[in-house]
C-alpha cells in the first residue's frame, strides 16, 4: 500500500504541469519553453524575462555560458515572403542583441545546453532581446 501511494505522489506534479494554450501569444509559448516569468510592460501585452545564468554561484564567482537566437523561415515554402527579413531580423547595437520576431516564422532560442523552437504564427510580431544577463521577450 505504501508503495502506491509513493507511486502515486511522485506521479501527481507531472500530471499538474500547466498545459500551454495553443491560442497563446508567441512570448506565452516562448516562456513556457524556457521558464522565463511574466514581467509587466507599459503596454499592457504580455512581457517575459529570464536569466541566462541563475543560482547564487553566479552570483559569488561569475560564470558564462552561451545564447544564441536566430529567426528562421516556415516550414511552408509559399509562406516564406521576403527571405531577407530572416538575415536582416537580428541585430546587435551597444551590448544588447535584439531579434525582431514577425510570423510566419520559426524563432531558434539556445541557452547553454537548452535549445528550443517557437513557431511565430501569421501576424504574430514580437521583440526578444538579450542585455547583460536577461533575456525578456515582448509581444507586439
Amino acid at each position: 500500500m505504501k508503495t502506491i501511494i509513493l507511486s502515486l505522489a511522485l506521479l501527481l506534479p507531472a500530471a499538474a504541469a500547466p498545459a500551454v494554450d495553443s491560442v497563446a501569444g508567441f512570448c506565452t509559448r516562448m516562456a513556457a519553453q524556457h521558464a522565463m516569468k511574466p514581467v509587466s510592460q507599459p503596454s499592457g501585452k504580455p512581457a517575459y524575462e529570464a536569466r541566462a545564468l541563475k543560482g547564487l554561484g553566479v552570483a559569488l564567482f561569475g560564470g558564462s555560458t552561451m545564447v544564441g537566437m536566430r529567426l528562421g523561415p516556415p516550414d511552408d515554402p509559399a509562406a516564406i515572403g521576403d527571405p531577407a527579413r530572416f538575415a536582416d531580423a537580428c541585430k546587435l547595437s551597444a551590448g544588447r542583441v535584439a531579434c525582431a520576431v514577425s510570423g510566419p516564422a520559426v524563432f531558434e532560442m539556445t541557452v547553454g545546453d537548452h535549445a528550443a523552437t517557437t513557431q511565430a504564427a501569421a501576424g504574430e510580431q514580437a521583440e526578444v532581446s538579450m542585455a547583460k544577463n536577461r533575456i525578456r521577450c515582448e509581444d507586439r
